[in-house]
């Protein structure tokens, strides 16, 4: 079995009560099958407590007040506590760290929806590198798996990092290459002509390929009013997801109105590059982030063929976190600290990771709707 994660995997450390949020707070925490038997058969006090705490029919916690029921009031596990740490159920003994599964392939990050981990991340400094161990074990076969598409989305991924990691080119270009690499890409996927991806990689990975790119991207360039416009209506649909944290809504509402209810689109651009000047490390941010979310997601379309919208949404993650970075600098009057920074970051990240409703839906809308088109997409990034 072929397991990969980023170099910074192994940095991670559960603070524990001394973490600015919850990770047991927010969504349903299901539970494996073994551990349900285990808790099932606990004895004495605890035993009936864990047997009146979990939905046995949907093998779940029990919430209250949103918060998983053995959550106590110092934000710690009372399994844990009086189990032990190996009693955890497989959801909580794993996170913040996140599983895809292919045909004798785990490919394993840290979810940024938690604090900690979305710290390591925005401190990350150096390029993002991964790291492959073979361990031994039974040889898995999935049923209908395209190993051959896997291969080809892999090899794309590690071109698609590759050039995110040019930092002598503008994050903005490369975000916008990788795009249009990605509509290529899925062309060639919908037309069922694999054999055409290593003609195409080898164009892409040509030297001159990024010196092209960005003389036909001039085109795009000098819209912001264009791009504020096409933000406003991709921010608007975050409100179409399903809610996870009870403030959520609300914070939206004022972000936006921030944003566009304050000031004059004029405003808008002069505070937003004045913001950019500030924050001048959010080039690099963006940069992990990204290889955050392609790594996590890309991928995944060797199961649905959806290749072009998993790169899209992960751009418009970007896009939509830089939006809320802004409304809160807006809203403070100053520069953000780290811990705010953050924390905006990482609650995006519950909200549209931590609900599979979410994720399909945001593929769905971003192939769907002429506000994620090509070419506003390139809009929206060039003009960033």
């Amino acid at each position: 079995m072929e397991y990969i994660y980023p170099d910074y995997y192994k940095e991670f450390h559960c603070t524990a009560d001394k973490c600015p949020d919850t990770c047991c707070a927010g969504w349903q925490i299901y539970i494996d099958k073994k551990s349900l038997k285990k808790y099932l058969r606990k004895k004495g006090p605890f035993g009936s407590r864990l047997k009146n705490s979990i939905d046995i029919k949907e093998g779940c916690f029990y919430r209250y007040d949103n918060r998983c029921a053995f959550l106590n009031e110092d934000n710690l596990c009372d399994i844990c506590l009086e189990m032990g740490e190996e009693h955890l159920c497989r959801t909580c003994a794993r996170y913040p760290r996140h599983i895809e599964e292919y045909e004798n392939v785990r490919e394993i990050s840290l979810s940024l929806s938690c604090p900690e981990a979305a710290r390591i991340m925005l401190d990350k400094r150096d390029k993002t590198e991964f790291i492959t161990e073979e361990i031994s074990g039974r040889e898995e076969s999935y049923k209908d798996f395209d190993f051959f598409l896997y291969t080809k989305l892999s090899d794309i991924r590690t071109l698609f990092f590759e050039i995110l990691q040019k930092r002598e080119l503008s994050v903005a270009n490369r975000m916008a290459m990788v795009t249009a690499m990605a509509h290529d890409l899925q062309k060639k996927i919908s037309a069922d002509r694999l054999c055409d991806l290593d003609e195409m990689m080898e164009r892409f990975g040509n030297p001159l390929f990024a010196e092209k790119a960005m003389k036909r991207f001039q085109v795009y360039l000098g819209q912001e009013e264009r791009r504020y416009d096409l933000i406003q209506e991709m921010l608007m649909t975050l409100h179409e997801l399903e809610v996870l944290q009870d403030n959520w809504s609300a914070a939206l509402w004022n972000d936006e109105w921030i944003l566009y209810g304050t000031m004059t689109k004029k405003e808008y651009i002069q505070k937003r590059n004045l913001f950019l000047c500030e924050y001048d490390e959010w080039e690099i941010q963006k940069e992990q982030l990204l290889i955050y979310f392609i790594f996590t997601y890309f991928c995944g379309a060797v199961y649905d063929g959806r290749a072009y919208a998993k790169l899209k949404i992960s751009i418009v993650h970007i896009l939509l976190m830089e939006e809320l970075l802004f409304a809160g600098r807006l809203q403070k009057g100053e520069c953000l600290s780290r811990v705010e920074q953050t924390d905006i970051i990482h609650r995006y990240a519950r909200e549209v990771e931590h609900s599979d409703w979410n994720l399909e839906y945001m593929e769905k809308i971003v192939q769907k709707r002429n506000v994620f088109s090509l070419e506003n997409m390139l809009t929206a990034v060039l003009n960033g």
